[in-house]
């Protein structure tokens, strides 16, 4: 007996773990140097904020406004991954953004989740996570391209005690505006950075890859750099939020524009996309279980039935009827 349940334990122990650790993709380098982004102005924020070609666009010094990049896996996972940029300061206060792919929920946090008759389907194939960080670019300990670092420094005092000593300038926020926070899985990360008396001072942006997508490995993503506080940002009408940021999900800019149109993404006839999915979850009339109802059954599309029907209003006024 007991031979046989050691063979039994045996024969079902063949899985390694490997589908869980992410393979290398050569078009995404697990290391980044983005190069020197320019601040946003307060004047072109308008055309920002309707998402204007003008703000992605580079401009005559061929410094970035919105980057829409890719963080791939290493070879060993043992090593960091990221990306890392420059900027300059601007004398004032700026706002550093950072957008991995698509949008943050799971089914748990669905609204109405008993009386909905559709939920949003966790989609962990852009389940990816960068944590920001800024500082000066004298104090940055890593190698932009090359090796991650960080703007923590160590000082030995007179006896001989070390003392690590942080110079990071970026009190990050995230999807509830904690300070500090780290949110995770697709959410929006910021921080305000105050370069008052450092105009013309070089800046250092971090990316440190903390979650890659386990379907292709690379965690897409949109950053840029802003004149003003994030917390005047975060009072505009939208805010900073997962949908401050449009298309960072691979593909979305290839998407024809016709198939974009609230006319089309309303048409249960045509098949879901993930721009029409994230104009939905943005809507600010919510819409996002109208589309999940047309549909949920979609190949890839992050909707599920939670078999409730008929939908709670339906099933309200049969009841008061009869």
């Amino acid at each position: 007996m007991l031979v046989s349940l050691m063979a039994l334990m045996l024969t079902g122990c063949d899985r390694d773990g490997e589908f869980y650790i992410t393979q290398p993709n050569p078009d995404y380098p697990f290391l980044q140097n983005l190069g020197e982004f320019r601040v946003i102005s307060k004047e072109e924020q308008a055309d920002f904020l309707s998402y204007s070609d003008a703000s992605m666009a580079d401009d005559e010094l061929g410094r970035h406004g919105v980057y829409y990049g890719g963080l791939g896996a290493p070879e060993d996972p043992s090593f960091y991954g990221g990306a890392t940029f420059n900027f300059k300061g601007t004398g004032g206060t700026v706002c550093v953004v950072v957008d991995p792919e698509l949008v943050f929920w799971n089914q748990a946090q669905s609204p109405q989740a008993t009386t909905s008759s559709y939920l949003y389907l966790d989609n962990t194939d852009d389940d990816g996570d960068v944590d920001l960080d800024v500082g000066l670019t004298s104090y940055y300990t890593g190698s932009p391209g090359v090796e991650m670092g960080g703007f923590e420094l160590v000082y030995t005092d007179p006896s001989n005690q070390d003392h690590t000593i942080s110079f990071s300038e970026c009190n990050q926020s995230g999807s509830i505006t904690n300070t500090g926070s780290h949110s995770g899985r697709s959410t929006v990360e910021y921080c305000s950075v105050d370069t008052s008396s450092q105009a013309g001072v070089d800046f250092t942006g971090v990316l440190n890859t903390f979650l890659l997508p386990i379907n292709d490995g690379v965690v897409k993503y949109a950053v840029t750099v802003l004149e003003g506080s994030c917390t005047k940002l975060t009072a505009a009408p939208s805010g900073i939020d997962e949908c401050f940021l449009a298309r960072e999900t691979d593909g979305a800019f290839d998407i024809p524009d016709e198939e974009t149109t609230e006319e089309y993404c309303t048409d249960p006839n045509q098949p879901w996309n993930p721009v029409c999915l994230e104009n939905a979850f943005c809507d600010r009339v919510k819409v996002l279980n109208a589309y999940c109802e047309d549909h949920f059954e979609d190949d890839n599309a992050p909707c599920i039935d939670n078999g409730v029907h008929p939908p709670a209003d339906d099933a309200a006024d049969e009841s008061s009827s009869g």
